[in-house]
């Protein structure tokens, strides 16, 4: 049973490989936060509304780890739903982009807001199955191979399809080009579906499959449960760190905003957003996974830093008014990419070491709907900002509550726990 099992997972490896990788282009060329905001203010979506969708793929994510969590962990098989969140997604981004070929604003703002609260309801579902898929289908070591080359295989696929699209638009008007690369994301989730599916799912363990189905929580409980993690005082103490991190995630889409702002005319703008957003991840693997090994903390500290640095030279720039060069946006884009992402591994891995065994589920699950709730009231009222004022006061916000992160990340975060063993 044993050999069947190291067999199975040995054929699996090269199929969820490849699957991870066809998924990290395909989000990356149709990138909720860097690509799509960039295409709505191109399509002279209000900047309120551009600014804001953030927020409503948030609250997508938030009603299906409310409502879905528990119907999905109850399918015993799963690669088929992973299959069709694929196709679900792309079905998304092709109506989006559909409905604003019509050239209708009202109407093109509509679709994005609804693309927008669907590919947060999937997405967030999809990380669910797909985590229970590498769970129980790859090995630990298995699973770091798959997520390093799912970022550095995916990152350098990504950035020479993008400029592989942009000397092909190259002269085309603007939507073409934008929706030359949505297209492609689309196809690129289809592949990526179809991968799938030549996965191997082996049967679920007999105890597994007669376990009793767990009881679905009220609302009440659910909210009594996170109002009860704050009697445990490394809990207190995370969340103090934890908070200020939510804007530093926001840089990303906010960083993505003003470039659009500055450059959607551009025939360059979209590629090197791209190309920025993709090196980022590319750099980010072995970077932070070098760092990591000395101290979670130094990660924090180092990549709350970064924002605020690189917030502090674009608002620079920006004032002064030589921000023209697509160039400065594009590596600005690309530092807060390596920075959030590194940021975002080191908080998850610090939480793990920080956190009671029997506290860890429910301090996660806390830890989440706060952060997400918070998210969603703080990216709407940046978005607000930026559309009655102007983007670079929503960095403004950013940058001073990157400052804050960092001080928080150092004070409050135990370097002995935050070493790796």
């Amino acid at each position: 049973m044993a050999d069947e099992q190291q067999d199975l997972k040995r054929r699996n490896l090269p199929v969820l490989a490849g699957q991870s990788i066809l998924s990290q282009v395909a989000w990356t060329l149709g990138s909720p936060s860097v690509v799509l905001p960039f295409l709505a203010v191109s399509l002279e979506v209000p900047m309120f509304l551009a600014g804001a969708l953030v927020s409503v793929r948030m609250v997508g994510s938030m009603i299906s780890d409310v409502f879905l969590a528990q119907p999905i962990a109850a399918q015993r098989r799963k690669k088929r739903g992973i299959a069709l969140t694929e196709i679900a997604i792309g079905c998304c981004l092709f109506m989006a982009i559909l409905i604003a070929s019509v050239g209708h604003v009202p109407l093109t703002a509509v679709a994005f807001v609804a693309a927008f609260f669907l590919i947060g309801l999937i997405e967030e579902g999809q990380a669910l199955m797909f985590s229970d898929v590498m769970g129980d289908h790859l090995s630990s070591k298995a699973r770091m191979v798959v997520n390093y080359l799912q970022l550095g295989v995916g990152g350098l696929g990504a950035i020479g399809i993008a400029l592989v699209v942009h000397q092909i638009t190259k002269d085309n008007p603007p939507f073409s080009r934008h929706s030359t690369v949505i297209a492609v994301s689309i196809a690129f989730f289809s592949l990526s579906a179809l991968c799938i599916l030549a996965m191997a799912e082996r049967t679920v363990d007999q105890d597994k499959e007669n376990a009793a189905p767990k009881s679905r929580r009220t609302l009440r409980q659910v909210v009594g449960g996170i109002v009860g993690m704050f009697e445990y005082p490394w809990f207190r103490r995370y969340m103090v760190m934890r908070l200020p991190l939510v804007a530093v995630t926001l840089s990303v889409p906010f960083f993505a905003l003003i470039a659009a702002e500055a450059h959607h005319t551009s025939a360059k703008g979209l590629t090197a957003m791209i190309v920025s957003s993709a090196s980022g991840y590319l750099v980010s693997a072995p970077l932070w996974q070098f760092i990591n090994l000395k101290s979670h903390r130094a990660v924090m500290v180092t990549g709350t830093l970064m924002v605020a640095v690189t917030g502090i030279v674009l608002l620079a720039f920006h004032y002064l008014h030589i921000d023209h060069q697509v160039h400065l946006h594009a590596v600005a884009l690309f530092v807060v990419s390596v920075a959030v992402t590194g940021v975002g591994s080191a908080r998850k891995l610090y939480f793990l070491d920080v956190a009671p065994k029997d506290q860890r589920i429910q301090g996660a699950a806390a830890v989440k709907s706060i952060c997400r709730l918070v998210g969603v009231v703080l990216s709407a009222a940046l978005a607000a900002v930026a559309h009655t004022n102007e983007v670079a006061l929503a960095i403004v916000f950013i940058v001073l509550v990157s400052l804050w992160a960092s001080f928080a990340c150092f004070w409050i975060v135990d370097p002995k726990a935050s070493k790796t063993v």
